[in-house]
């Protein structure tokens, strides 16, 4: 994947898949603009990305990695950390937008049961905040570079129905509609794909698993759960030039889900 050596990503959501694309596109020689909520998510892969090859800054130039901690709920805070992203490497050249939550009774609560609070929580960090992203990369790739690619995570949740994950389902089925919808509108320089990952082993499927208590089956082809480096891989080849001819797709990464 040369097409992204020496490009400039911004990346959301350090702790799991996200973290997976960041060192896929490091060992690839792509800079880096790294964003996340938690600092130490932050520090962490930095750690694991020098400790896999040690970036230090160019003598001609920025160091090659970022870190902002950012709150994508947050406009002005996603606006500034894409603005700091270009002060500091010049342009932008596209952006894996992997941040993401869910909520405390995933797959188990009914909509009868849905807290508001929460519905406004998952809708404000998984699809608001992916706007808010998405909007702020498509003006900066626009300014600087003019061509690009972006990937927004979804989810096997985003492309059909499941009980009981009614906000999560909706809010990444609102993801899959605004990267069909934009990619219309900024091609074919700027090209807008996203992911539907389905059971990936993250720190968020811990967290579900401890929520339903145990794992759930999974009617995949593939009979495992997958692994954040392989929806990394796939990531990899939408924001390379090897998907030069793909835009508003969504690529699942599922181990063949209920087909």
């Amino acid at each position: 994947m040369d097409s992204v050596k020496d490009k400039v990503y911004a990346v959301t959501g350090l702790a799991g898949i996200g973290l997976a694309v960041a060192q896929r596109l490091h060992a690839n020689g792509a800079l880096l603009s790294l964003a996340d909520i938690d600092e130490t998510a932050l520090n962490n892969a930095v750690e694991l990305l020098n400790a896999a090859s040690p970036s230090s800054p160019p003598t001609d130039g920025p160091a090659r990695i970022l870190t902002t901690v950012v709150d994508v709920g947050s406009a002005s805070a996603v606006n500034s950390w894409i603005e700091k992203t270009v002060q500091h490497f010049g342009r932008l050249d596209g952006a894996a937008n992997m941040a993401g939550a869910i909520g405390k009774k995933h797959g188990v609560g009914a909509l009868t049961e849905q807290d508001d609070d929460e519905w406004d929580f998952l809708l404000r960090v998984n699809l608001t905040g992916m706007m808010y992203c998405v909007r702020a990369q498509l003006r900066a790739i626009k300014q600087t570079s003019r061509a690009g690619s972006i990937v927004n995570a979804a989810s096997i949740q985003g492309v059909r129905g499941f009980g009981f994950h009614a906000a999560y389902s909706a809010t990444k089925h609102g993801v899959v509609g605004l990267t069909r919808s934009v990619a219309k509108e900024v091609g074919p320089e700027i090209r807008v794909n996203a992911i539907a990952p389905g059971s990936i082993q993250t720190p968020l499927l811990d967290k579900a698993k401890v929520i339903q208590g145990g794992e759930s089956a999974n009617p995949t082809i593939i009979p495992r759960v997958g692994t954040a480096d392989e929806v990394a891989q796939s990531v990899l080849f939408l924001l390379s030039d090897a998907s030069s001819y793909s835009t508003g797709m969504v690529l699942n990464v599922d181990g063949g889900w209920d087909p």
